[in-house]
This record gives C-alpha cells, structure tokens and sequence, in this order.
C-alpha cells in the first residue's frame, strides 16, 4: 500500500466499518418499558436482579451494574485502589475512557502499542515497561 485512503490511497474498504451492533429483541423491549412503567427508574429491583444473575452466570459472589463502560473502567480503577504515584499500563487503541479511568483516580497511564498480529497489548512490551510502580495493566480487547 502507497498511500493511505485518507491520503488519497484506494481505500481497503467498499462500505464503513460499523463500531458495533447491538441485538435488541421483543422481549428487551418489554423488560425496558417495564421499568420505565414502574417506580423505579434508575435504582429498582431489577438492578440487584440483574446483579445477581450476573453474578452467578459469571460464577462471581458479587457483581456491581453501572451505566456505561467509563463509570465500569473507573469502578475498577477504584476498586484496584488505584492512586497517585501508581502506574497502570494501558493501550493507546482503545476508547479514551481506558486511559482517563485511571487519571480520574491520581495514577499514570503508561502506554504500551499493541502487537500488529492480534491488535491486542503487546506481552513482551508489557513485561519491559513494568516498574516497581505498576499496579495495575488494562487488557484491552
């Protein structure tokens, strides 16, 4: 490849690429009416229902639901006890979000590329950016 489609280039593609797609049935769509028919919006008993099942299907003693997949990065980061002077390495193709969880708590993102073959961190430069400050490492895939 010469030239990059955004540089003129052939583009690899003929139609774009979706981010992703969800799959929403009847019975979704019963389950979310319903809620928004009760009393409980936001914090009702479909909540610890789901937590449970969760739970349990995951084969954890607990499970904790939050709203999207920052407020889960940033529980985690808590959870972890991530702080100042801590360094949680992380890849740099990812949601902004991978890398901010771990600012929102004090620490430092230490970026690690990801290995051209599987589009995933890089083990072997895992392993080299590791120091006694590492507390944690975000997989993402």
């Amino acid at each position: 490849m010469d030239k990059l489609a955004i540089d003129g280039g052939k583009p690899v593609r003929k139609s774009l690429l979706p981010y992703g797609h969800q799959w929403i049935d009847e019975a979704d769509i019963r389950a979310v009416v319903n809620v928004l028919q009760s009393d409980w919006l936001t914090t009702g008993p479909n909540v610890g229902e789901f937590e449970r099942t969760f739970a349990d299907l995951v084969g954890a003693k607990e499970a904790v639901a939050v709203s999207n997949g920052t407020a889960a990065l940033h529980t985690a980061m808590y959870a972890a006890d991530i702080g100042p002077g801590d360094e949680v390495i992380v890849p740099p193709m990812t949601f902004a979000s991978s890398a901010n969880s771990i600012v929102f708590q004090g620490g430092t993102p230490v970026f690690v590329d990801i290995d051209p073959a599987t589009l995933l961190i890089d083990p072997a430069q895992v392993e080299a950016k590791i120091t006694p400050r590492t507390k944690a490492i975000i997989a993402v895939d």
